[in-house]
């Protein structure tokens, strides 16, 4: 009673054990799919810095571009004033007025696209100032030729106003050049460390993540390992159930064959001899037949529990004498077919094959509703096989399939036949449909086996 309370108390801790191994199992599967999570959302942010790299290496030579664009506005409205004052005409006149409508534009488009650029605000708005300057003068000095007012000082100094505010604009604009290299610059470095960053990061997750996953296989081949122990050993268990159920069945066999066989014998002697000694009386000849009747069904229970031809005369022998009286009992006949290299088998392996034939014929006899029955047991190679067929209704599918996936709801004749062949690492095959039943039955035997007698 100590024992069994000493096994329930440390249960619940095995048990508890069990599902923290689970439990652990389950965290660093978890774990190593978030860091392989993290490492997929690290490479799209690489992937956008490096779209948004690319995008300000652009954005600076749009930028550099619009400052050419400005100089080069300021420019044609300085050549087409030239060629005006020179040639006055209303074709340089348009050609002027087209070239000084070009400069605010794009002064604005500098202005757009440095606005993200808080230090370019008062570049632009200098530059728009010297750009204003600079329109003027040349205003001033188209003014003066269309009021026919222009002579060489006047111009010269004009001309002087324009290129000192030219100058100043190309300062200004190198200077917002500079500041968009700077700025280009400074993302750049920014991009390279966060690149770096990530792919370092990157890195740490895969091989954590790798990590993981090794230490969650090897913890479901440890949990695969104690599976399949666990599995061997209830196994073994079961075969150990098996071979005590047939030392009890041999050992039951033999106290009705010597005790109880032995006692009806007696009886039966007893009953004959008070029969003659009272002829008259038909009461002591009943007895006497009932008597008769009794030892021999006792005789027939204790030879089906453990036939003793098959421990004194072998598989071959036994299993024609249960045959036949399998027919007798049941009225279903058996067509049986043995080889003869089946006589010389292991005695471990005469019980198994025994039992199976036993088994199926019974399991014939009351679910199948056959009208006959056809064993074959051959020896080819070093391989017996025992092919057990009917013709009755056939196992119900779901039945079926539950015993070739995991072996369960199919019975305990079914999973003891199951388990006697795989004791010899043998081969069980079911099949069946509405037309009948076949199970074969493979054992191997070594060649060494083959030479053991199977007299005892």
């Amino acid at each position: 009673m100590a024992e069994n309370s000493a096994v329930s108390a440390r249960s619940p801790g095995a048990k508890s054990e069990e599902l923290s191994s689970h439990d652990r199992a389950k965290l660093t599967l978890f774990i190593a799919l978030l860091l392989l999570a993290l490492s997929g959302l690290g490479a799209s942010v690489a992937m956008v810095r490096l779209y948004l790299s690319e995008g300000w290496v652009h954005h600076t030579y749009s930028v550099e571009v619009a400052l050419g664009d400005v100089e080069s506005a300021l420019a044609s409205a300085g050549s087409s004033r030239i060629h005006y004052i020179d040639s006055p005409s209303p074709a340089s006149l348009q050609a002027f007025t087209d070239a000084t409508q070009k400069v605010p534009l794009a002064i604005a488009q500098v202005r757009s696209l440095t606005s993200d650029n808080p230090g370019a605000a008062p570049l632009c708005n200098r530059l728009q100032e010297v750009a204003d300057r600079r329109m003027a003068a040349s205003l001033r000095s188209v003014e003066l030729v269309q009021r026919n007012e222009s002579d060489s000082a006047k111009q010269m100094q004009l001309t002087t106003q324009v290129g000192e505010a030219a100058i100043e604009t190309a300062a200004i604009e190198q200077q917002m050049r500079d500041n968009e290299d700077e700025l280009l610059a400074q993302r750049s470095r920014v991009t390279k460390l966060i690149f770096a960053s990530i792919v370092g990061i990157l890195a740490i997750s895969f091989t954590l993540s790798a990590v993981m996953f090794l230490i969650h296989n090897r913890m479901l081949q440890r949990e695969l390992r104690e599976r399949e122990s666990a599995e061997n050993q209830l196994r073994q268990l079961s075969v150990h159930l098996l071979r005590v159920r047939d030392a009890e069945a041999r050992r039951f066999a033999r106290e009705l064959h010597d005790g109880l066989g032995q006692t009806m014998v007696a009886a039966k002697m007893m009953a004959e001899s008070l029969a003659s000694q009272n002829a008259g009386n038909p009461k002591f000849d009943d007895l006497a037949t009932l008597i008769q009747e009794a030892a021999a069904q006792t005789r027939t229970i204790s030879y089906l529990l453990h036939p003793p031809m098959l421990d004194e005369l072998g598989f071959r022998s036994a299993a024609e004498w249960f045959m036949e009286g399998f027919t007798k009992r049941t009225g279903v006949p058996v067509t049986a077919s043995i080889s003869p290299g089946v006589e010389h088998l292991p005695k471990d392996m005469e019980l198994a094959l025994f039992r199976i034939l036993q088994e199926a014929l019974t399991n014939i006899h009351r679910h199948s509703n056959s009208a006959k029955a056809e064993v074959s047991i051959s020896m080819q190679a070093q391989e017996v096989t025992m092919i057990i067929s009917d013709h009755g209704k056939g196992i119900p599918p779901e039945t079926l399939s539950n015993f070739k996936t995991n072996g369960t709801r199919v019975g305990v004749g079914l999973a003891g036949m199951k388990e006697r062949v795989m004791e010899f690492k043998g081969s069980l095959e079911i099949q069946s449909d509405g037309g009948g039943t076949k199970i074969t039955v493979r054992m191997p035997v070594h060649r060494r086996d083959l030479s053991l007698p199977s007299l005892a």
